[in-house]
């Protein structure tokens, strides 16, 4: 039997922050700063950008915040804010560039494609939980 508290407590019915990084660690240790913030955020990770915008046409509530990996497998971050950005229904998204380049070229094209913000990972999760915070009050996500 499946327990669902009530809306408003805990957890929203729909994760509130996607994480796009193929990399499994990066996703559970960001997954896990926002669950350590004062308000818990819920959070979807998602392994490459490829399955962003599938994911975003079949869910019931959209997300508030995309964090968004540069350097990923079968479809980087650039080419996902591209489509992102290009899909009517969904270029109006909250996207953070959040990765570990810390080039500028990097910066520029990213916002230059239109995301929202653009942010260097931490070097360790205590910096992590900080940023999840940071992000948490300044999108308002809890």
């Amino acid at each position: 039997m499946a327990f669902h508290l009530p809306t408003g407590f805990g957890y929203p019915d729909e994760p509130t922050v996607w994480v796009v990084d193929d990399d499994e660690d990066d996703r559970l240790f960001i997954s896990s700063a926002f669950e350590d913030t004062p308000c818990p955020v819920s959070v979807l990770a998602l392994a490459d950008g490829d399955q962003l915008l599938p994911k975003l046409a079949s869910c019931q509530k959209l997300p508030r915040l995309i964090l968004l990996d540069i350097n990923m497998g079968r479809q980087n971050g650039f080419d996902t804010l591209t489509q992102l950005r290009s899909t009517p229904t969904f270029a109006h998204l909250p996207v953070v560039m959040l990765t570990t380049s810390s080039d500028s070229s990097d910066l520029q094209r990213s916002l230059a494609l239109g995301a929202n913000q653009f942010m260097t990972k931490p070097a360790n999760y205590n910096q992590l939980v900080v940023l999840a915070q940071g992000l948490t009050e300044q999108w308002a996500l809890a």
